[in-house]
């Protein structure tokens, strides 16, 4: 079953931005030499696939059949091999009928709205942070804890997370230094702080682009809340990214 995950950059030179759901399903390939076998798709967008676990000479042409990850619908499409690595070789789909974009467009906009939320938290008492984690993963969603600014900055440079949960109190960097350095960057992530820091520390990071202050210590219906709060502004963030996708697709 397909486990959606990120957004990566879709095409080649010409490249297109788009939601690419990654996530394993099998694939039937027939080579033009009539030569068929199934292997495993490991990511989808409209404009293409890659296959894993099988090398093909650039620009090889095949006919690929497959169900989408989020219906029953069965494609059988025409592709082209356009990049082949050590991970698996990368198809564009050409020849394309609109009817058969529209279906797999919907299939990944699906997934990739639909994710469950997931979570860095940064905090350094790791019963605080279990408790946080523990009561977010009830609720449907995946959690990562970091017990220092330093080691959450240097975690988004190789992948982000929907959301994050931040103590202000921190070994090293505080978590003050931690909002600044996401402005700089211009991460777009939503934070919400969780700290029992005094009122001029909570306008600051509101100031700094922090969606919400939570005080400790914190009820968790008051959490509840706080993860459905953040859960509608992923949804959102994420259809602006598709909203985006398109414009770039399609300009």
């Amino acid at each position: 079953m397909i486990s959606p995950s990120a957004v990566e950059t879709a095409g080649n030179g010409n490249s297109r931005r788009y939601p690419r759901i990654e996530g394993v399903f099998p694939v039937r390939v027939q080579e033009a030499t009539g030569r068929s076998w199934t292997a495993d798709a490991v990511n989808l967008s409209p404009f293409g696939i890659k296959i894993r676990g099988t090398q093909m000479t650039v620009p090889a042409i095949v006919r690929l059949e497959f169900e989408l990850p989020a219906g029953p619908a069965r494609l059988s499409l025409t592709a082209v091999a356009v990049r082949s690595d050590p991970d698996g070789t990368a198809f564009a789909f050409i020849n394309l009928a609109r009817a058969d974009f529209q279906r797999i467009r919907h299939a990944v906009e699906h997934l990739f709205v639909r994710r469950r939320l997931w979570i860095m938290i940064v905090e350094d008492e790791w019963e605080v942070g279990g408790l946080l984690a523990d009561f977010a993963e009830e609720q449907g969603y995946a959690t990562i804890i970091i017990p220092s600014a330093e080691e959450a900055l240097a975690y988004l440079t190789q992948d982000q997370p929907d959301a994050i949960l931040l103590d202000l109190t921190l070994p090293g960097m505080s978590g003050l230094q931690f909002l600044e350095t996401l402005v700089r960057q211009e991460l777009r992530i939503p934070v919400v702080v969780v700290s029992g820091a005094a009122e001029p520390e909570a306008a600051s990071c509101l100031g700094l682009g922090a969606l919400d202050f939570i005080r400790k210590p914190l009820s968790f219906e008051q959490f509840r809340l706080t993860l459905d709060m953040l859960e509608l502004t992923t949804v959102k963030h994420r259809l602006h990214d598709i909203d985006l996708a398109l414009d770039l697709a399609f300009r």
